[in-house]
């Protein structure tokens, strides 16, 4: 039997674990993941453990004192698990001056108030995000996150009686075939899961290398274009002060100071300047609260 450990994360800052549970269950990449939370006060997922990349369960609630407590099941370094949990629910930054953007970019106050304590939630890790990527590929989302959990049954690992894991690297190595995925998305995973064993979607190492070379390295993987090379770094690493070149994003900025969905790139950069050091938290603040509620407008929000 699989011994487990416990660790706690004390929040620096707002942060909301209701907002964070919300957008983990609403995430179409992490639905394959989450099991039954017995308690009904947190949530139990699986992953693929950084460093090891082997298969673990961890259930994490929040203690009435602000606390965030996490059960691993699956490996002995609960220091490693503890790291992780802190990176998917970006409890690894200081927020205290997240709330001072307000100040600098007042068309933002009405929104932060109504998300307040809100945080990117990331993906469990950047192996699991680059698999995601090739998965996702032509398909829909919905239809991605179907595919995922399917593959999960299949070929994944059962932990714990409750919690079932995508296929680590190395048991990706080993499948054949995979239903209503093409061979062609199959070598695309297996190259995925080479890059894992080799060290080369390690988020330390990743954050290491920077804005720049970070995503850059992700582009020599088949199948992973500008478009998901960013999207591993920002949202599987836990990089909070880079605004995404990305549509939506963009779209959503727009929208809220009533220009657009297409703002210039001067534009942007000016509106995006108020938002350091946290800048990929406001594109996921935007991102939230546009698929929660519709199209963002300057003159209702500031109501």
């Amino acid at each position: 039997m699989l011994k487990s450990a416990t660790f706690s994360l004390i929040p620096r800052g707002p942060f909301s674990f209701t907002h964070a549970l919300r957008s983990f269950e609403a995430f179409p990449p992490l639905r394959h993941q989450v099991g039954p939370d017995p308690d009904g006060r947190g949530v139990r997922f699986g992953c693929i453990l950084d460093g090891d990349l082997v298969p673990v369960a961890i259930h994490v609630r929040e203690a009435d004192d602000g606390r965030l407590v996490g059960t691993v099941t699956g490996t002995a370094r609960v220091e490693v698990a503890a790291r992780q949990v802190a990176r998917i629910f970006s409890l690894d930054h200081d927020a205290t001056e997240y709330a001072a953007i307000a100040q600098r970019a007042p068309s933002l106050g009405a929104l932060m108030k109504s998300f307040e304590g809100l945080r990117p939630v990331c993906f469990t890790s950047p192996y699991e995000s680059a698999a995601w990527a090739i998965l996702s590929q032509r398909i829909s989302a919905a239809q991605a996150a179907r595919l995922v959990g399917a593959i999960v049954r299949d070929h994944g690992h059962q932990v714990d009686a409750l919690v079932a894991v995508f296929p680590s690297p190395e048991k990706m190595l080993t499948i054949d075939s995979i239903r209503s995925v093409p061979q062609v998305k199959l070598e695309r995973l297996r190259g995925v899961a080479l890059a894992a064993l080799e060290g080369k979607l390690d988020a330390d190492q990743l954050r290491k290398l920077g804005d720049v070379d970070g995503p850059a390295s992700l582009r020599s993987l088949a199948g992973i274009g500008p478009f998901w090379s960013s999207g591993i770094y920002l949202r599987a690493c836990g990089i909070a002060d880079v605004f995404p070149d990305e549509p939506r994003s963009i779209a959503a900025l727009g929208q809220l100071h009533g220009l657009g969905d297409r703002p210039d790139a001067t534009t942007l950069q000016r509106l995006t300047e108020a938002f350091r050091p946290f800048r990929m938290w406001i594109c996921f603040l935007l991102r939230v609260a546009a698929a929660r509620g519709g199209r963002l407008e300057s003159a209702s929000l500031a109501t």
